[in-house]
């Protein structure tokens, strides 16, 4: 039914990024199998419980998985602004999940499990907000977390739970995805700012250049094999098979094909 629906609707394509793609056949079929291979390995992870340690990382792993394939797909019809701006999700979602994953706290998938279920109800409506107060209070106790979390201390104008990114604050101080990024890796909030750029239109030269450089695009694919690895690696490195180290193999080269290639041009001037 969804392929005839699909199939009656022309769609919308960037005619020239199409034709720019051609150059890009080997890259583009590598990205393809990449987000087979990790989404066979997702499908193997069993979880029993969504309010889980497991369940909260498959929520970030899905996300990551789902939005490649809107990449992916957004690559095909030539909208790479678009993917750009996928990307810039999939970062975000990495860098959370590598939070959870690797943080000295093991608990601190909790605190955004009550975090996230909050957030979302303090948005509903007014009735559904009051109703489920006993819940969220329930949570607190189920998940044993610290008055601290939800009780405004000493020093702040409100609750650290009311605040951006507030789960983290036992690591995080600066209360901003900034912050996160330096606790994973610098690097990650300039790739962040620089997606950022592009996506919000503040750089008239991002723009400009995604129609003159082969740095953007390349750039675009790598970004989204890097993030599938990671997501793989965090996630569901015990159950890819052995396909996974050949297309990891392949992604290693590209990379470095790029450094040289990235290396040559600066070399110019």
């Amino acid at each position: 039914m969804a392929d005839k629906i699909i199939n009656k609707r022309k769609l919308f394509c960037d005619k020239y990024n199409a034709v720019v793609l051609c150059e890009y056949t080997k890259e583009l079929n590598l990205l393809k199998r990449l987000i087979n291979v990790a989404e066979e390995g997702f499908e193997k992870k069993e979880i029993k419980d969504d309010g889980s340690y497991d369940g909260v990382c498959c929520s970030f792993a899905k996300t990551i998985l789902d939005y490649s394939k809107a990449a992916y797909d957004n690559i095909i019809l030539g909208h790479f602004a678009a993917v750009n701006m996928i990307n810039r999700a999939i970062l975000e979602n990495c860098v959370l999940l590598d939070i959870i994953v690797n943080s000295e706290y093991d608990d601190i998938w909790k605190y955004y499990f009550v975090y996230s279920y909050r957030e979302y109800i303090h948005k509903a409506v007014e009735e559904l907000r009051e109703k489920d107060k006993n819940f969220i209070q329930h949570l607190y106790e189920k998940y044993n977390i610290d008055e601290d979390f939800y009780i405004k201390q000493k020093g702040y104008k409100k609750p650290f739970i009311d605040m951006p990114y507030g789960w983290t604050y036992k690591i995080n101080k600066t209360f901003s995805f900034s912050g996160i990024c330096k606790l994973v890796d610098e690097a990650e909030y300039l790739g962040f700012k620089l997606m950022s750029e592009y996506s919000h239109s503040t750089s008239m030269l991002a723009k400009t250049r995604a129609l003159t450089s082969v740095e953007p695009t390349m750039g675009m694919f790598i970004s989204l094999y890097i993030e599938l690895y990671r997501m793989v690696t965090l996630y569901c490195w015990d159950t890819v098979d052995d396909s996974f180290n050949d297309l990891a193999e392949k992604l290693e080269n590209i990379f470095y094909r790029f450094i040289d290639y990235e290396e040559s041009v600066f070399d110019k001037y």
